[in-house]
């Protein structure tokens, strides 16, 4: 992406320097400047994620994918953000938690309509799902659920299995699909 104003090109640099807050803020000038500069737009959502400010990276790419929702990069660091955003949440009752996974899941689902070969995609909907399995499978009031919890373990496997096909040499990739068949036998007994 070729930076085409001045703060874009400052953006650039500070990203480049690996400031993601200092770019965020001249992105952020971008934006203001032309609301409908995609480039920015996604820039601005690219160093929110960075920067570990995951509430206004998923804003970012909400406005994005409002403007061009063919845009999968945009679904994906999106449903990357959701994903880190749950897992910051540690009380299981809070709403946003569930909430957060399942636009991850949905997110992560857009990007392999849009592109479907993509195994990045593949890989992130299986372990959004296998969280959504473990989440799903504490025995907390108003949140378990057994049938939603081997239906995501499950979901996860076979998207973990997909990519696995891609690239056999996957290490990280058997540990996980290790991980949901482990969660199934806890899962069921």
């Amino acid at each position: 992406m070729l930076a085409q104003t001045p703060f874009e090109r400052l953006g650039q640099k500070a990203m480049m320097n690996g400031d993601f807050n200092t770019a965020a803020t001249f992105f952020e000038q971008a934006v203001k400047q032309d609301h409908g500069n995609m480039n920015a737009l996604y820039l601005l959502g690219y160093a929110y994620y960075h920067s570990s400010n995951y509430k206004k990276s998923i804003e970012s790419f909400d406005k994005l994918i409002a403007y061009k929702p063919s845009e999968a990069i945009a679904y994906y660091y999106r449903g990357k953000a959701k994903m880190l955003m749950s897992a910051q949440i540690k009380d299981y009752k809070n709403p946003e938690k569930e909430d957060l996974l399942l636009g991850a899941i949905k997110d992560f689902s857009s990007g392999i309509e849009l592109t479907p070969n993509d195994m990045k995609f593949y890989q992130n909907r299986g372990l959004a799902y296998q969280e959504y399995s473990v989440f799903k499978s504490q025995k907390v009031n108003d949140i378990y659920n057994k049938n939603a919890a081997i239906s995501a373990a499950n979901s996860s496997i076979t998207d973990l299995k997909k990519v696995l096909a891609e690239n056999a040499a996957r290490k990280d990739i058997v540990s996980q699909i290790e991980k949901s068949k482990q969660l199934l036998i806890n899962i069921k007994n």
